[in-house]
């Protein structure tokens, strides 16, 4: 009866009414009905929400060997709700359930072993787990063994591989894998180069909300590869993933505002956009928000800011950033002038063949040298999968 009034099957959805029966089927020595019952005290439905309530109700079905009772519990102590975090006892709990052959415990488990959350890094013990979920047809077990053929985690690297895995997954109705499997089209990595098929899977993909497909999209519109460019469309889908916070999306989303692409020429949003990208680690995103602080476009003009946004980005390695900050020590903006540290740049981002770089590091910190000009974030943005 519970489970009719949860899912509204046959009666009309009730989730107190499921609780009172959930209790009753618990205090009877149902395990399911305990497992089921910790689920609404998770989530607040049918009762007040309570994570300590909800850890003892999954605790007590899974000292009674239900599968579902031990992997909500390991959940619980990945996340540290309702009880102390605890990677080693999010191991032992979705063990017990991996061992029973639970899909979902089985991909978490592997998730452990190649992360080293809980146990030693065992990439190959994580693909055993993956591998024993996959074979069940679980959608996150079979896009899980498509990124380690891709990656090369615990098997040799294997691009036609991931994409046999990948389709699995698309057919499984993996959304992640519909990414995935759009970049291996693009790129032409384990099969055929296929724009129109790439651009079906991250539409696919973006009409499902997967802000990495809903930028790979925006992406696609805004080259027109795979579809007739249009900047309207691509800024529609980089808003899209830029609403759900996904930094790439965001910067840009940021260059479409800086110059007018496919919205209203807004240098403010675009710097607020930058900033939000910048904020997580984004290094275009740093960059470009430094160029603003210099240039004093959609910000007040500030080198101090230039040199902050700029050597965030060089932390991750941008060559652009390098390049710019070496400007900014050759010529004491921001920071006192330093021409050793300014060939250091230069010569940093020569190592990644950056234009005017080898040049202006065999100038070494001679004056008059001209700075690079401002790159568009999005040469900084174009497809990743996950």
């Amino acid at each position: 009866m519970a489970r009719f009034y949860d899912y509204g099957l046959g009666v009309e959805q009730d989730a107190a009414e499921a609780v009172r029966w959930y209790e009753k089927a618990a205090a009877a020595g149902s395990a399911a009905a305990m497992c089921d019952l910790g689920v609404c005290y998770e989530r607040g439905e049918g009762v007040e929400q309570s994570w300590e309530k909800a850890a003892e109700l999954y605790r007590k079905a899974a000292d009674r060997e239900n599968a579902a009772g031990q992997c909500n519990l390991g959940f619980l102590y990945e996340i540290g709700r309702g009880v102390e975090q605890s990677w080693t006892e999010a191991v032992k709990w979705y063990g017990a359930a991996a061992r029973q052959g639970m899909p979902r415990a089985q991909c978490n488990l592997g998730w452990c072993y190649e992360h080293g959350k809980g146990v030693e890094k065992n990439e190959k013990r994580a693909v055993h787990w993956y591998a024993e979920a996959a074979e069940q047809g679980d959608a996150r077990g079979l896009f899980c063994m498509g990124v380690c053929a891709k990656r090369g985690i615990g098997v040799e690297r294997d691009p036609a591989q991931a994409v046999a895995w990948y389709e699995k997954a698309v057919e499984a109705g993996s959304v992640p894998a519909m990414c995935n499997l759009g970049v291996c089209y693009e790129n032409g990595e384990g099969v055929a180069e296929d724009l129109t098929r790439a651009a079906e899977l991250y539409r696919m993909a973006a009409e499902r909300e997967d802000a990495a497909g809903q930028c790979n999209l925006g992406y696609l519109y805004e080259s027109g590869r795979g579809v007739e460019q249009n900047w309207g469309e691509a800024a529609r889908w980089y808003k899209a993933a830029a609403d759900q916070g996904y930094s790439r999306a965001q910067c840009n989303l940021g260059v479409c505002c800086e110059f007018g692409r496919g919205v209203a020429k807004d240098t403010a949003k675009a710097a607020w956009l930058y900033r939000k990208a910048a904020e997580q680690g984004d290094p275009v995103g740093a960059c470009n928000l430094g160029y603003l602080y210099e240039t004093g476009v959609g910000v007040a003009q500030s080198w101090a800011d230039a040199v902050k946004w700029y050597t965030q980005a060089v932390e991750a390695g941008s060559a652009r950033a390098q390049y710019n900050l070496a400007w900014c020590y050759e010529h004491g903006k921001g920071v006192p002038q330093d021409p050793v540290r300014a060939r250091e740049l230069y010569a940093a981002a020569a190592e990644q063949d950056y234009e005017g770089a080898r040049e202006a590091a065999d100038r070494l910190a001679g004056a008059g040298g001209k700075k690079g000009g401002f790159l568009r974030g999005l040469l900084g943005g174009g497809r990743k999968d996950r």
